[in-house]
């Protein structure tokens, strides 16, 4: 990741507890073990501040990452990956969600 953006989330960041249900724990564990395999694209840059737009996990990358870690990829995992994937990357492109 780019600098700017840790230095970004580690400023905005909390430490709260929070819980996860246990049928989640195997999705939740999927996605943390594989959030290093994000498509960004840079844009700006030259005279003006660069910013980064967060398209999404390269999956080939995640399949990949899952394999090589032993990990079960799922109907049901894929299914929550592509749900945390969604909220994730609205949150990084700074997309506010509402309810």
């Amino acid at each position: 990741m780019p600098e700017d953006v840790v230095a970004k989330i580690e400023a905005e960041s909390r430490e709260e507890d929070f819980e996860v249900w246990p049928d989640n724990w195997a999705t939740v564990e999927a996605f943390l073990f594989v959030s290093t395999q994000w498509r960004v694209v840079q844009q700006g840059g030259g005279m003006t501040p660069g910013s980064t737009y967060w398209i999404g996990l390269d999956y080939a990358g995640v399949a990949a990452g899952l394999a090589g870690a032993g990990m079960e990829a799922g109907a049901a995992i894929w299914r929550g990956l592509r749900i945390m994937e969604a909220a994730a990357r609205n949150t990084l492109n700074g997309i506010v969600e509402h309810d």
